[in-house]
C-alpha cells in the first residue's frame, strides 16, 4: 500500500514537472494590470457579472446559503441588490439588454421551486432562456429539449450567443435578441460552451472539450442523458459570428473555464489551473489570439475567473473566492510582432 501510495505522489510530481516545463520556468504574474480592485459582494456566492451600458450597475448571479442561485441587479455605488429572476429554480448566467431595461438570463424556473445541481460538468436539461423586463414581462426565449444557458449578447444588442443541446450535442448557438432565428454554429461532437462575443460583435470565444473518439462520443453521450458532460480539460476557440474560420487558440490540457474578449479584441482572458493543471486552484490568466503572451493576473486565489469587461473598456469585474470585484484594466496593448493574422482587427 505505501509503495502504491509512493507512486501515485511520484506520477503527479513528474506530471506537475512536465507541466511547469511546457510554460516555461514561470508564467509571468502581472498583477499590476489590475489596479484600484474593489470588493462589491462580500456574501462569498456571487458571481457572473455582466456590466450594463451605463457602467454603474451590474447584473450577477448569487445565492445564499441553502438557497437556489437568482440573477440581481446590483448598484455598485449603494451595493443595493434587485431580484432579475423569477426566484425559482437556478440561474447560470444573465446579460442586459436595452440599457438594462430587458435583459435574459437562463433558469430551471419551469421545472419548479427545487436548485440545479451546481457542481462542473452538470448540464441540467431544464435549463432554458428567459427574457424579462422592469415591468416584469417574461417569457421564454430558448426551450429545446435538453440543457439551453451560459449565454452573452453582442454589443450591437442583436444576437444571444448561448449552449445548446438543441442538436442532441452541446454546441454554440445564436439567437436574434426576440427569441427568432435559432442557428447552430459548432458541430463538433463534445463540449462547446461558455461562448463570449468580440467587442465589435464580429467572432465569438468558446471553451471546448472536443469528443474524437467514437468511444469517447459515447460516453459524451450516456453522461449527457443523464444530465453531466465531460467538460474538462478544455481549450480556447475563437471563430467568427456565422461558425466559420474556427481555430484552436491553447494547447494547455488543463481546466480552462470562461474565456472572454480583452478590449482590443486581440488577447482572451480565461481562468484555468496553470500551470499545473492538477487540483481546483485556479486564477485568472491573459493570452495572445496567436496562443503566444500569456501571463496571470491574479495571485493567491482559491477560484478566480468569470471576467466581465465594461462597455467601455476601462474596468473589469471578475470573481475571486466567491465575491465580485471590479478593477481598472492598466494591461498595454501587445507587441504587434507577437499577434498573428488572425488576431489583427
Amino acid at each position: 500500500m505505501r509503495f502504491a501510495i509512493c507512486l501515485i505522489s511520484f506520477g503527479t510530481a513528474m506530471l506537475m514537472a512536465q507541466q511547469a516545463a511546457r510554460f516555461g520556468a514561470q508564467i509571468p504574474v502581472q498583477t499590476e494590470f489590475l489596479a484600484k480592485v474593489q470588493e462589491v459582494t462580500a456574501d462569498g456566492t456571487s458571481g457572473m457579472p455582466h456590466w450594463a451600458s451605463d457602467s454603474k450597475r451590474m447584473l450577477i448571479v448569487s445565492g445564499a446559503k441553502d438557497a437556489c442561485r437568482q440573477a440581481y441587479w446590483i448598484d455598485l455605488a449603494t451595493k443595493e441588490r434587485k431580484l432579475a429572476s423569477l426566484g425559482k429554480g437556478s440561474v447560470r448566467s444573465a446579460a442586459p439588454l436595452v440599457k438594462g431595461k430587458i435583459w435574459i438570463f437562463d433558469s430551471t424556473q419551469d421545472a419548479g421551486e427545487a436548485c440545479a445541481p451546481t457542481a462542473l460538468g452538470t448540464v441540467p436539461g431544464d435549463f432554458n432562456i428567459f427574457v424579462n423586463d422592469e415591468k416584469g414581462k417574461m417569457r421564454r426565449l430558448a426551450g429545446a429539449t435538453g440543457y439551453d444557458a451560459e449565454l452573452d449578447v453582442s454589443a450591437s444588442e442583436k444576437l444571444i450567443v448561448y449552449t445548446s443541446q438543441g442538436s442532441g450535442d452541446l454546441e454554440i448557438w445564436t439567437m436574434e435578441w426576440d427569441g427568432m432565428n435559432k442557428k447552430q454554429l459548432t458541430h463538433s461532437p463534445g463540449y462547446d460552451g461558455e461562448p463570449n462575443f468580440s467587442n465589435d460583435g464580429k467572432r465569438i470565444v468558446f471553451r471546448s472539450r472536443r469528443a474524437r473518439t467514437l468511444e469517447a462520443q459515447k460516453q459524451e453521450k450516456a453522461l449527457l442523458a443523464a444530465g453531466k458532460s465531460d467538460s474538462q480539460p478544455s481549450e480556447i476557440f475563437v471563430m467568427d459570428r456565422k461558425g466559420t474560420d474556427e481555430k484552436q487558440i491553447t494547447s494547455f490540457g488543463c481546466a480552462v473555464m470562461h474565456p472572454v474578449w480583452a478590449p482590443d479584441n486581440r488577447r482572451i482572458l480565461f481562468s484555468a489551473n496553470l500551470p499545473t493543471c492538477v487540483g481546483s486552484k485556479f486564477e485568472l490568466f491573459m493570452v495572445n489570439l496567436d496562443g503566444s503572451g500569456l501571463v496571470q493576473l491574479t495571485k493567491g486565489s482559491k477560484m478566480a475567473g468569470q471576467p466581465s469587461f465594461s462597455p467601455d473598456g476601462k474596468y473589469l469585474a471578475f470573481v475571486r473566492d466567491g465575491n465580485v470585484y471590479t478593477a481598472d484594466w492598466m494591461a498595454p496593448a501587445p507587441p504587434p510582432d507577437s499577434l498573428s493574422p488572425l488576431s489583427k482587427p
